[in-house]
């Protein structure tokens, strides 16, 4: 019964943090304020798969949904993938069921979503037309 509660309120505590952050990308822009940058383009040149997320989440929430596509195409596409996610592991929490019986932990699924980040990372630096338009701007 313990371990359940600590459970509970560890999820929450998730969740809280999770609305603190939400806050904090809502009132800070990532473009204007010191946040982490990539230490992938630092080193190398290249961009990484998640190369203008934080500036796309940011959009998001400001309901710049052209502009988030434009910095992380990536990000914006896998936000229904995440609210599918998110939806199934409440309704499990909620019901009392294990997590693995959820549709994220099928196993082609993981292998669709590494290979779909590899192909976007790839391309979002290949010269030409494909990469200036997946890089992020």
């Amino acid at each position: 019964m313990a371990c359940r509660m600590l459970t509970k309120l560890r999820w929450l505590g998730i969740l809280g943090g999770g609305l603190g952050l939400a806050v904090l990308y809502f009132t800070l822009d990532p473009a204007l304020f010191p946040f982490p940058r990539c230490p992938f383009l630092l080193l190398t040149g290249l961009y990484c798969p998640g190369c203008g997320s934080q500036r796309a989440f940011h959009a998001l929430l400001h309901g710049e949904l052209g502009r988030a596509a434009g910095l992380n195409l990536l990000a914006v596409l896998s936000l229904p993938l995440l609210l599918v996610g998110a939806v199934a592991g409440l309704r499990g929490w909620l019901a009392g069921q294990p997590r693995r019986a959820a549709v994220l932990y099928r196993p082609w699924l993981g292998w669709v979503v590494v290979g779909v980040t590899v192909g976007f990372a790839v391309l979002r630096n290949l010269p030409g037309q494909a990469g200036t338009w997946l890089a992020p701007q």
